[in-house]
């Protein structure tokens, strides 16, 4: 280890927030803050953000951690770049912000989705990307600016990720990594580059797409310019970094052997990790090249996980959504009997059924239920969501969970992962996993640590949540009721449309 004096910034381009956090070489928060961005829905399916909003809050976040402590920002030996994955940040010739940036929930994309069915069969896309047709990756938004804003796309000149535009912005040096270009559906998985065949077939041009970088790569120094818009020394390196999902699988220990990481914040997200593609799970789960070279990691995702209880604070307008959750602090019997299910559908289901049009439902609700009882049912069918993909993972052998994100300071979250799991749960004591990751990626870059394991292992307590038979046998019988109810639940969303033309 070098001298303690020595920390990374890392910044995170997250859906809902701008994120610094400054470790030590110990892996120790020694600063932090966020600030909030907003996303504009001004139309059905649509969800925006303003990249320049992005930089702004950056500004004015490192201006209030030096503010606290200006020794501080003078410390930071290297930055590392993560963030929200597939919404392109268009670039005219001037390096301007050319439209808004369509984040992964938007969805307006429709049209674009069927024409690429329609050009490539669905075992083809899946050879190349890896993943499925869906309006949530990037190539569908590219399609539906280009098609839609016909005389704005030909102004086009770079298509980045979130991250990439920060670290533009601090370096001048415009790249992406492997892990956000493969969650674009531009990407061709096994040749680890942007696949010409689709590009092509788009009829886009090759130069609208970054080279690609290894994640620990570094991207280049700040400059003199970004020094003095964000107020920190002229020189740093700043390392490439990775996409968010990337970054927590690593930071979450998806490397290690028998071990599965789930991460409850605003969405739900399952992962693992591979040394080579599992032709099995290729349309069952998304696939991705991981942060580290020559790897991949597969993700399980519910769409609204911890913004379901979000989504019910505000429809109540209750004030303190964490009051809802301290309120439930164990598993009883007099939940766990209730006969509600909740399906967090709010925005389509994700994995495994990739249904992006299903609508979220209560099932079985009763005169006598309570506010309690509708909490608990919803971090339930947030779980029930997270193992519907879990069947798809080949292998058996898991038995471990790691758990991190927002939901890790509430311990129902965790006592009834374990218990609707059947397996044991350690908590990371970080929520901010994608972080880690990259404070991970840029350490051993630069040589102030050696391994990414000694940091992780020294996040995971070594008393994990146990699974109590009592009600694992409870929620084996509910999850298959679950999975029963999900079809018809799912089914829904296209009865309006059948109904009207029956009638």
């Amino acid at each position: 280890m070098m001298n303690s004096s020595i920390n990374i910034l890392t910044i995170d381009v997250g859906t809902t927030n701008l994120k610094c956090i400054i470790y030590d070489e110990n892996g120790r928060i020694k600063a932090q803050s966020s600030k909030s961005h907003p996303t504009h829905f001004s139309l059905p399916g649509y969800a925006e953000q303003n990249p320049a909003i992005w930089a702004s809050n950056l500004q004015n976040l490192l201006q209030t951690i030096g503010n606290k402590d200006p020794k501080i920002i003078k410390s930071i030996q290297g930055i590392s770049l993560t963030g929200q994955m597939h919404g392109p940040v268009f670039l005219n010739s001037k390096q301007e912000i050319a439209y808004p940036c369509m984040i992964w929930s938007d969805t307006r994309a429709h049209e674009e989705v069927h024409y690429l069915k329609k050009t490539f069969t669905s075992d083809s896309i899946l050879k190349i990307t890896g993943n499925p047709v869906q309006e949530s990756f990037t190539l569908p938004k590219i399609l539906w600016l280009k098609n839609q804003q016909p005389n704005l796309f030909p102004q086009v000149d770079k298509i980045l990720f979130p991250k990439d535009y920060l670290g533009f912005l601090l370096t001048g040096n415009i790249y992406t990594d492997h892990s956000d270009a493969s969650g674009s559906l531009l990407y061709n998985l096994s040749n680890h580059n942007w696949s010409e065949e689709i590009i092509n077939n788009c009829e886009l041009k090759r130069s609208l797409f970054p080279d690609i970088i290894q994640s620990d790569d570094i991207l280049g120094k700040v400059s003199y310019a970004a020094a003095q818009q964000f107020g920190i020394s002229e020189g740093i390196p700043v390392i490439k970094g990775g996409g968010d999902l990337a970054t927590t699988a690593l930071a979450t220990g998806t490397d290690q052997i028998e071990s599965l990481s789930l991460c409850i914040g605003t969405a739900a997200q399952m992962l693992m990790s591979f040394e080579s593609i599992e032709e099995k799970l290729l349309g069952r789960l998304y696939f991705f090249s991981h942060c580290i070279p020559q790897s991949y990691f597969c993700l399980g995702t519910v769409p609204t996980g911890g913004s379901s209880i979000q989504w019910f604070k505000n429809l109540f307008e209750l004030e303190d959504k964490e009051l809802i959750l301290k309120e439930l602090n164990t598993i009883e019997d007099e939940y766990t009997e209730r006969n509600i299910l909740f399906f967090p559908y709010l925005m389509g289901t994700g994995t495994p059924h990739f249904d992006y049009r299903a609508q979220g439902a209560f099932l079985g609700l009763q005169i006598n239920h309570k506010r309690k009882d509708l909490v608990y049912s919803i971090i339930e069918g947030v779980i029930f969501a997270l193992k519907d993909s879990f069947p798809s993972i080949s292998k058996p052998q898991i038995k471990k969970i790691f758990l991190s994100g927002g939901a890790i300071r509430f311990p129902m979250w965790p006592k009834l992962v374990s218990a609707i799991f059947n397996l044991p749960v350690f908590v990371f004591q970080n929520a901010d996993s994608s972080t880690i990751g990259a404070f991970l990626l840029g350490a051993r870059r630069l040589g102030i640590i050696k391994d990414f394991n000694t940091i992780i292992n020294g996040l995971i307590p070594e008393d994990p949540f146990l699974p109590q038979i009592k009600y694992t046998q409870i929620y084996e019988k509910k999850f298959k009721k679950y999975r029963h109810f999900s079809n018809f639940i799912r089914e829904y969303s296209t009865y309006d449309k059948d109904f009207l033309e029956y009638i």
